[in-house]
């Protein structure tokens, strides 16, 4: 490991020999606002630009690119452009030192370990702003929109919020109402496309296919219909079946979602169908409303 550049303006970082000290840099990458950040934090996101851009030169893949640090940077500074020039001047000319006393290959050394560095606080920043938004609710005391579309964002498990959405909404949405879950279920189908939707659950595919789930979104409607039908097909379904299997699980569901503390199908990472499997021994109980109505009882 490389000690860090030794200028005294950076003697404070001398604790953390070959890398920006991990504690000051934390605290910078992570809490740096425009309101808050002075102009060496600046300096200390700009280097972390020119080290990733280095990095990106040299080969090195990071999981996460230059421009997310340059973006920092800009925020921070406002996109001034005297800030960038001193910035720029002021890493340049510790690193030109360093090659000076320590020569180009321990210079390149040192640069991509900070590279490193910063490429793994960025993905720590990330985490963090992550676990901030999924863990928001909206109105109704659910996962909110934003955080839903975050996991969905992190995993790709589209079908996961899927699953989620329709338990907390095992009818649909309200007809008159606009619904920000609705309205991100139908982007995620669009997302997911005809392939991607083969993975989802038999319960979110009948769900959605039969009950309304967004205001207007063609593709999305489209999507679902065609793979309902599929799996009409392979399951050789009617659709006056396919129906009645699709009410019985909303029921079902429902009647979770009113037991205290009671975990929705299709718990968040799970990934499996709670569908029953034909000879499993599981019976669901319909009542069914109006003349010629009662309680049924079947094996699903």
């Amino acid at each position: 490991m490389i000690a860090p550049a030794p200028p005294a303006r950076r003697s404070a970082f001398r604790a953390a020999p070959g890398t920006i000290a991990l504690g000051v840099a934390v605290c910078v990458l992570v809490s740096a606002t425009p309101l808050r950040a002075n102009t060496d934090d600046a300096e200390l996101i700009y280097e972390c630009g020119l080290a990733m851009e280095f990095a990106a030169k040299k080969g090195l893949q990071l999981p996460v690119p230059a421009s997310r640090a340059m973006n920092h940077f800009a925020d921070v500074t406002r996109n001034d452009p005297s800030l960038r020039k001193e910035a720029d001047r002021q890493i340049r000319t510790v690193w030109d030192e360093f090659r000076k006393s320590d020569g180009r290959p321990a210079l390149e050394r040192y640069i991509l370990s900070v590279a490193q560095d910063c490429s793994d606080l960025y993905i720590e920043l990330a985490e963090r702003e992550a676990a901030e938004v999924e863990g928001q609710l909206n109105s109704l005391g659910t996962l909110s929109a934003a955080a839903l579309r975050s996991y969905a964002t992190r995993t790709g498990d589209l079908g996961e919020v899927a699953n989620y959405l329709i338990y907390n909404y095992p009818y649909g949405k309200d007809l008159f109402k606009p619904n920000e879950d609705g309205d991100l279920l139908g982007q995620l189908i669009v997302e997911a496309g005809a392939s991607g939707l083969r993975r989802w659950s038999d319960e979110a595919i009948y769900a959605i296919a039969n009950k309304h789930y967004w205001q207007y979104n063609p593709p999305a409607t489209r999507l679902i219909d065609a793979e309902y039908r599929r799996r009409m097909r392979m399951m050789r379904q009617t659709q006056s079946e396919a129906q009645r299997w699709a009410q019985r699980a909303a029921d079902d569901r429902a009647a979770q979602a009113r037991q205290a503390n009671a975990p929705y199908v299709g718990s968040l990472g799970g990934g499996s169908s709670t569908r029953p499997k034909p000879g499993s021994g599981v019976v669901v109980c319909t009542t069914y409303k109006g003349t010629g109505g009662g309680r049924v009882c079947k094996e699903d």
